[in-house]
């Protein structure tokens, strides 16, 4: 198959770095592991372009009345319409973002782009949209074929936009499993990673406050606490030089152990930073939410420890534990491990992917 990717702005900078294992390839989807599968994979990012056409401005402005699906404003569809000669030349396109997943499916309702959309959406259920607006969302999504990262979407997707159920999936997320590997030394702190608005770091930091050992939070996330002298800010993110892929791989580890507060969301927030500490066998303190990707991969005591939202004696006392018990560290981070590279690779990630781009091309052939 010919198949068309389409990425937020930065992943294409990774590429060869990433082609030469210096990256993990799950920041790209999947294609990396399709293009070794045979197919020919074309990749384009939102993002680059300067278009400022009439139109264009006509539709940044029905996008500020909110008379465009969600994120879709006149940029991404300037853009999105200058690739549709290219993308109209492939079998599918995947848009791996809901921006560039929506703005197609307004393209396709016009008739401009004429492939099978394969959308990876995560979060829309968080959107509090008005009423006309999520009659255009509920449109948008009946033109394309939709996957999601977790189970606990699913629900509210179906229920709140009334997607058929042969349009829309649960392909959990997967990563790079032979980058994300353990180390051979334990350091000396415990790790927290992630940018994400449902992290609440406001929580770790009071029970940081309760410890005498190191914390390291590595977020461009600001944190709305006094910090306690044991814990460390690292700022930066996967796009900034510094902090690449291979420093994280080694806070990952040296930590004794890592831990992913977050509020109580549907969404499966937590999930790639979370399996990328399992792959390195390292065991996870995470925060159980309505929005967990998986109730059968994700074992409590076994290859994972959960807590409750805002429940911060609990947090602690896990914590304590955990770090008082070298034993159950190990064991828990080995089973992680196992767990991940069986269950939670990039490579099924992509045949999952596959399978959809196959059966979209047979139903809309």
């Amino acid at each position: 198959m010919n198949i068309a990717f389409i990425y937020a702005k930065g992943r294409k900078a990774r590429y060869d770095e990433t082609v030469n294992g210096d990256a993990a390839t799950e920041f790209f989807y999947g294609a990396l592991e399709l293009e070794k599968a045979g197919h020919t994979i074309i990749q384009f990012e939102l993002g680059q372009s300067g278009v400022t056409k009439f139109w264009h401005k006509v539709a940044e402005q029905l996008y500020r009345w909110r008379l465009t699906p969600t994120r879709t404003n006149g940029a991404t569809l300037a853009e999105l319409y200058e690739m549709c000669s290219s993308l109209n030349k492939q079998d599918v396109i995947v848009a791996t973002t809901t921006a560039a997943a929506f703005g197609l499916a307004v393209l396709k309702f016009f008739g401009f782009v004429k492939r099978p959309i394969v959308a990876i959406h995560c979060g829309i259920v968080n959107y509090q949209l008005p009423w006309w607006r999520r009659k255009v969302n509920a449109i948008a999504l009946k033109h394309m074929w939709t996957q999601l990262f977790g189970e606990g979407e699913l629900p509210g997707i179906v229920d709140f936009y009334h997607v058929p159920d042969s349009r829309i999936e649960v392909n959990q997320f997967g990563v790079d499993t032979a980058f994300w590997t353990p180390g051979e030394n334990e350091g000396d702190y415990v790790l927290a990673v992630g940018n994400d608005e449902r992290r609440d770091y406001e929580l770790l930091i009071r029970v940081a406050a309760k410890m005498d050992e190191k914390v390291i939070i590595v977020t461009r996330r600001k944190i709305n606490a006094d910090i306690p002298s044991n814990v460390e800010i690292i700022k930066g993110g996967w796009h900034e030089e510094a902090l690449t892929d291979e420093k994280l791989r080694n806070l990952y580890q040296n930590a004794r152990l890592v831990v992913i507060p977050l509020v109580d969301s549907p969404q499966p927030s937590g999930q790639s930073v979370c399996l990328q500490a399992m792959a390195c066998g390292k065991p996870v303190v995470l925060t159980r939410t309505e929005g967990l990707w998986s109730h059968l991969m994700m074992r409590e005591d076994e290859n994972v420890v959960f807590v409750s939202p805002d429940n911060e004696k609990a947090l602690l006392d896990v914590i304590k534990k955990l770090l008082r018990n070298n034993g159950q560290r190990n064991k828990i981070g080995n089973c992680a491990r196992k767990t991940v590279s069986f269950e939670g690779n990039i490579t099924d990630f992509a045949g999952r992917i596959e399978a959809l781009c196959h059966r979209v091309l047979v139903v809309e052939s």
